[in-house]
């Protein structure tokens, strides 16, 4: 069946489904022991069985508990595993630059996951510029098989910058030797070249530690080529497990890249197909904050339904998403998720957030009043006693009720309708058949042949533009070379007609010597 479970009331499980209005945005929040993994993650994988699922991983126990259920369900299993690259899929980030914009979007991040603290300064965006042209340049210039984080790392170490200032460095004439229009050219001409001569040689060494992790052979070789098109996720029934690391945030720049190309991949895809995806996406993004800090998220939520994606983003606390991305960003991420469901209260910001969600309920008060009076000149006293009803509001919970909610409870804000208390719906108690676990140690490689036959021709083509240029190369070569002797000839021709006119301009005051002598 399709369609997100969010939870049941009594034995009736409440379902979105896939073609639910205003969109199938869903935010969970819930703190650790939540049961946010057995409770909404894994019921969901599970359940889904027309989508294509991308779910991000922390500890990889999503992995060994739901793929040898979905390869039955005939989905086409994929992992990438930031934990453990050499048990996983590979990468690469270059096979999707396609522009300017593409390199300095990867470059950007890259660089910036080595700025912990945050400066913009002259060596920020000078490494910045670098990185960008030398993608631009390995994409377009290198080899196929070395299109990749190997191959710049290799192009920069060897070509070293000048010893001498003024000096034209390797780097340089390289560069120099592309064509005006090449876009590597211009961001390097336009970047890194104008800083000074001094300043040049300590930009590169800065680079190299910035990308140094990418020299180590596992990551070199899971960023050395692509084993399945981030577009196929779009175009056939496919699960991708992405498996995260839980404490170690060395590879967050690196993931938050390969979400922003599998969004980008996705919507060009859609575009192409009438603006819809052949096959709509689920996305359970588990630990949403570890994910690195996306540009445009809320846009993406915004526009993301009528491309045929929904996105679960799963975070601990409000309090999360609001460091991250601010308060006004928060609160606009919110705004474009149509569900909302509260798993637990890891703090009182969550806590109040959902009371307030909840709005006010109407009560009725009941109130007795009673009084009585004694008159010191006669005997006896008198009394009277009254009834009262009358209505007032309060929270539908308050923030201490949300808070102490049973563990097996939850609550669901809808956008258009009244919320909900319900109960988790566990997926030990939906699907409690489904034992069979993997180790995702012991994941192999599930290469795409299409990504195999695409580098083939990837090489014959570079073959071919190779002659190409060889030739054009030759070409320009023999025309300079002719130009070189027309201006040869030029100024030989000069040289001879200046000489002509020296000798005849010697003659002429010579004549006129010999004449003023001949007079005398």
């Amino acid at each position: 069946m399709t369609g997100t479970i969010l939870g049941k009331i009594k034995d009736d499980y409440i379902i979105q489904p896939t073609d639910s209005k205003p969109n199938r945005n869903i935010m969970v929040v819930g703190g650790p022991g939540s049961y946010k993994t057995q409770g909404f993650v894994i019921t969901n994988v599970l359940n889904e069985t027309e989508n294509s699922i991308v779910v991000t991983d922390p500890k990889g126990e999503v992995y060994e508990n739901t793929a040898d259920f979905k390869k039955q369900q005939g989905y086409d299993v994929h992992v990438i595993n930031f934990s453990k690259m050499n048990h996983s899929d590979r990468y690469n980030p270059i096979d999707y630059v396609n522009s300017d914009t593409d390199a300095t979007n990867v470059a950007t991040k890259i660089v910036d996951s080595s700025n912990k603290e945050g400066k913009k300064d002259i060596w920020y965006y000078s490494q910045r510029s670098l990185l960008s042209a030398l993608i631009l340049y390995v994409k377009y210039e290198n080899k196929p098989e070395n299109r990749n984080m190997e191959g710049i790392i290799n192009f920069l170490q060897n070509h070293a910058e000048a010893d001498k200032a003024g000096e034209e460095s390797e780097l340089d004439n390289v560069f120099a030797s592309l064509e005006i229009q090449h876009p590597a050219k211009r961001l390097y001409e336009l970047g890194y070249k104008k800083s000074r001569g001094d300043m040049k040689g300590s930009i590169i060494v800065s680079l190299l530690t910035t990308i140094a992790d990418y020299i180590n052979l596992t990551v070199s070789e899971f960023t050395s080529f692509s084993d399945f098109n981030l577009q196929d996720i779009g175009r056939k029934k496919t699960m991708l497990y992405v498996i995260i690391p839980v404490m170690d945030t060395s590879w967050e720049g690196l993931t938050n890249i390969f979400f922003s190309q599998l969004f980008d991949q996705l919507y060009e895809l859609a575009s192409n197909h009438h603006s819809k995806l052949p096959v709509s996406v689920n996305f359970i993004l588990d630990e949403f904050v570890n994910l690195g800090k996306f540009t445009n998220y809320e846009e993406f939520l915004a526009t993301c339904r009528g491309y045929g994606i929904g996105v679960a983003t799963i975070i601990q606390s409000l309090t999360q998403i609001q460091d991250k991305y601010n308060k006004e960003k928060a609160e606009s991420i919110l705004g474009n998720c149509s569900i909302q469901i509260c798993m637990n209260a890891a703090n009182n910001t969550t806590a109040k957030y959902f009371s307030e969600l909840l709005g006010k309920a109407t009560v009725k008060v009941e109130t007795s009043n009673k009084s009585s009076s004694k008159n010191t000149k006669q005997e006896g006293s008198s009394s009277s006693h009254s009834d009262n009803e009358g209505y007032s509001a309060r929270d539908l919970m308050t923030a201490g009720e949300v808070t102490s909610m049973p563990d097996d409870t939850e609550l669901i804000v809808f956008a258009n309708r009244p919320p909900i208390k319900a109960k988790k719906a566990f997926q030990f108690e939906l699907f409690p058949k489904t034992e069979v676990l993997l180790n995702q140690s012991e994941y192999e490689l599930n290469t795409n042949p299409k990504q195999i036959k695409r580098l083939e021709e990837l090489q014959k083509q570079f073959e071919v533009e190779s002659e190409n240029k060889k030739q054009q190369q030759k070409e320009r070569l023999t025309e300079i070379k002719k130009q070189e002797e027309e201006t040869k000839k030029l100024k030989e021709q000069k040289e001879q007609e200046e000489q002509k006119r020296k000798k005849d301009e010697a003659l002429r005051i010579s004549a006129l010597e010999f004449g003023e002598a001949k007079e005398e």
